[in-house]
């Protein structure tokens, strides 16, 4: 079977792929996220998908279970292996650049890319669908997605939504998440629905919300009712009319209804998701008190998997996974919600039995976005509270206001990033950017009000790159000095081995790091990785990454005390101790 997420335990140089001659080729990504998993569940790959698209006849609905001889034209026979080919090869020497369900096929010709085309019209039990877009075949894993989403916003713009916040760009929606939302005036209390999301890698509450789905849903607002239905109401035999007081629009007109808040949240570090778009809806006193009924002793609802009408396959049931692509059953992701009180002074979600909230979901309440926290108090007749500064209380007044910008692009000169912040109405006063640590600056801004709008911008493109936006501190000693990405880095000068391996450990690291993260994390820093032991067995939260050459080496230990994925990292040379095979995997 085709493996479509790469995963190999070496990061290699890649060799170029000798390209056709003829004029007009492309690196092409193919897009199957959800056919990715009909692939893997029914042991196929991409080419059997290909030959059944050039069958004489094209099943309505592919099932997986077909037998499927050679494409019925020779020609076109040919030119499905030679994009095997290619695309394998690619795969190979390109062992972590997707990490996504996406395939890269370099230099595909006019000819060859009319082969893929028809692999846009299959449909799946499942409802994926499988996009074709151009791509640079040596694009790092966040421009192969922006590639992806430049070319369905083309086509499809109705997934563009503006951000909330200062200067209101347009970013691609690629998920929806439904808040469901119970006020109780009376006792001044907001309760928000959760489910408890079982997969290994994940085992937390989360908010109800997922990808979009083209081809079924025509929009968000559709997005958002399918969601609903398929993780909730499909439990309790009710729609979206009967859980909420009010209904999402049929067409792309915007809300206006003071049951329902949607705010539009930009992702930091989005790659997949630039955007969360995060619709809170009140629901009905009906619902309310029918969930309550199902609740246990610890407050959790156990869902009325008897109620569930339709033809399905529970998420501990992958004996019959297959039972969705063949039969169209309904694969139901949880069996397990609650209602979580928010303390709405602080953004604190409060919950009693043990398990984590969803990141996400918790830092976004906790930094109390105004027009949430607006609709919650008028739902509950709440007093407002303040907005949450991005300030340290002890900001000296007289200055100096000045941020750090990271993950700047090489293209960009002190003019494109003065810009970045004029053009939202924040005036600058001096740029300054470093060679130690490279794609940085310092921007120095005139007054208090100023910094806190420029704090505010972190996240956005800056030419073909997202940088983050964080407040300067001189010093270790400077009060500023304990928010995230403070102080500039300084080059490694002390001594390095003389002949490989080139060896680093890397600690402190956020636990939703994976092995592929850290790689990107030092090949976007013109590190040239050869190899990445994360997690260690001995040592949690921490890594050792081996690299071809020591001036990558050098690179690296240049980045102590980088802060990566909001904590601050330690780089050192690994011990004899530590230098030891770590056994994990990402």
């Amino acid at each position: 079977m085709e493996t479509l997420a790469m995963e190999t335990p070496a990061m290699e140089t890649p060799a170029p792929i000798p390209a056709p001659s003829e004029p007009g080729s492309q690196c092409l990504g193919i897009f199957l996220e959800e056919i990715a998993y009909f692939l893997e569940d029914m042991d196929r790959d991409l080419w059997w998908l290909l030959r059944i698209a050039h069958q004489p006849v094209v099943p309505e609905i592919v099932r997986g279970d077909e037998e499927v001889p050679p494409a019925p034209n020779e020609t076109v026979e040919t030119l499905i292996q030679q994009l095997r080919t290619r695309a394998e090869e690619h795969a190979g020497q390109h062992a972590n650049q997707v990490r996504a369900k996406i395939m890269l096929i370099p230099a595909v010709t006019p000819e060859e890319k009319g082969v893929l085309a028809p692999l846009r019209n299959l449909k799946f039990h499942c409802r994926g669908k499988i996009e074709i877009f151009p791509c640079m075949r040596e694009a790092r894993n966040a421009a192969i997605w922006a590639a992806y989403h430049n070319c369905v916003a083309s086509m499809e713009p109705q997934w563009m939504l503006p951000i909330d916040g200062p200067a209101p760009k347009p970013y691609f929606a690629q998920c929806a998440i439904v808040v469901a939302v119970y006020a109780d005036k009376n006792k001044k209390e907001i309760q928000l629905f959760n489910v408890f999301c079982p997969e290994k890698k994940k085992r937390h509450w989360a908010f109800v919300g997922g990808d979009i789905v083209r081809g079924v849903d025509r929009n968000l607002y559709d997005t958002a009712r399918r969601e609903w239905a398929d993780e909730v109401g499909v439990f309790f035999g009710l729609s979206w009319e009967e859980c909420f007081i009010t209904q999402l629009p049929s067409d792309d007109s915007e809300v206006d209804d003071p049951a329902v808040c949607l705010y539009v949240e930009l992702q930091k570090d989005g790659v997949r998701y630039p955007t969360r778009p995060y619709f809170f809806v009140q629901v009905t006193e009906e619902f309310y008190e029918t969930t309550r009924c199902h609740e246990d002793h610890r407050g959790v609802i156990l869902m009325p998997k008897a109620q569930v009408s339709c033809d399905h396959v529970m998420y501990d049931d992958l004996a019959s996974a297959r039972r969705v692509h063949l039969e169209g059953a309904r694969f139901l992701e949880h069996d397990e919600a609650r209602w979580v009180t928010l303390e709405y002074e602080t953004g604190a979600l409060l919950g009693d039995d043990g398990r984590p909230f969803r990141k996400e979901n918790a830092e976004l309440l906790k930094m109390r976005p105004e027009p949430v926290w607006q609709y919650f108090a008028n739902l509950a007749n709440l007093d407002l509270v303040e907005p949450r500064s991005q300030l340290v209380k002890d900001l000296p007044q007289d200055g100096p206001f000045a941020v750090r910008m990271s993950g700047i692009d090489k293209m960009a000169t002190n003019e494109d990033i003065a810009g970045y912040f004029q053009e939202h109405g924040v005036t600058v006063t001096n740029v300054e950017q470093f060679d130690m640590p490279r794609h940085t600056a310092r921007i120095d801004f005139e007054n208090v009000e100023s910094l806190e709008q420029a704090l505010q911008l972190s996240g956005r493109n800056l030419l073909r790159r997202k940088v983050r936006v964080e407040l300067w501190a001189d010093t270790v000693g400077d009060s500023a000095s304990n928010s995230v990405g403070a102080r500039p880095l300084q080059p490694y000068e002390g001594p390095l081995p003389e002949a490989p391996p080139y060896k680093i450990i890397i600690r402190s690291l956020d636990k939703s790091v994976t092995r592929d993260d850290l790689g990107y994390f030092f090949w976007d820093r013109e590190c040239q990785v050869k190899d990445v032991d994360y997690p260690l067995r001995n040592e949690r939260h921490a890594g050792i990454v081996e690299f071809e050459d020591v001036e990558s080496m050098r690179r690296a230990m240049g980045l102590n005390r980088a802060v990566y994925k909001g904590r601050e990292v330690t780089v050192e040379l690994p011990s004899a101790k530590s230098d030891r095979p770590g056994g994990g995997g990402g």
